[in-house]
């Protein structure tokens, strides 16, 4: 679903705080499910579904505005974006 211009500029300032924290423990060799929970309550995501291993974590949150900030941690690479909300209405695909 698509993302509303009040949802899209409120998602800018934690997407950008999210990709920084989430550089620091990939540089740090510190990937961990619990890590990136915290990182995520602390820019103020703290309801968000987070799984994976040692080697990557996928993660979707409630945006502040709606909408979902998403993405991955691994080893070689983060990804952070926002975004719509998946079809079922949440921010990651049921497992």
């Amino acid at each position: 679903m698509e993302l509303s211009d009040e949802a899209a500029a409120a998602a800018v300032q934690p997407v950008a705080d999210l990709r920084v924290r989430l550089e620091a423990l990939r540089t740090e060799g510190e990937i961990s499910i619990r890590a990136v929970e915290q990182a995520l309550q602390e820019i103020g995501l703290p309801d968000a579904v987070v799984r994976g291993d040692e080697a990557a974590v996928e993660f979707g949150a409630g945006a502040p505005e709606g909408g979902c900030v998403f993405g991955e941690v691994r080893q070689d690479a983060v990804r952070v974006e926002a975004g719509g909300y998946i079809m079922d209405g949440g921010c990651l695909p049921a497992q």
